[in-house]
């Protein structure tokens, strides 16, 4: 199986973790506490019949900060 890692970045509050949730769950999330840090989510995907991927997906806090 084929894997990959997904990072999520975007400014901070705008449903970052809203969004991941509910693709990875299949529902929202009616209260969300702020992400600290990273949190991490995961998903197999089928990409054609028999076909599996597993996607990570890295869920940031919005304060990257680059150089």
């Amino acid at each position: 199986m084929t894997g990959f890692r997904l990072i999520v970045i975007g400014d901070s509050t705008v449903g970052k973790s809203c969004l991941i949730r509910r693709f990875t769950e299949g529902r929202f999330a009616q209260v969300s506490d702020p992400t600290v840090g990273v949190d991490f989510f995961s998903r197999l995907v089928e990409i054609e019949p028999g076909k599996r991927i597993k996607l990570q997906i890295w869920d940031t806090a919005g304060q990257e900060r680059f150089r």
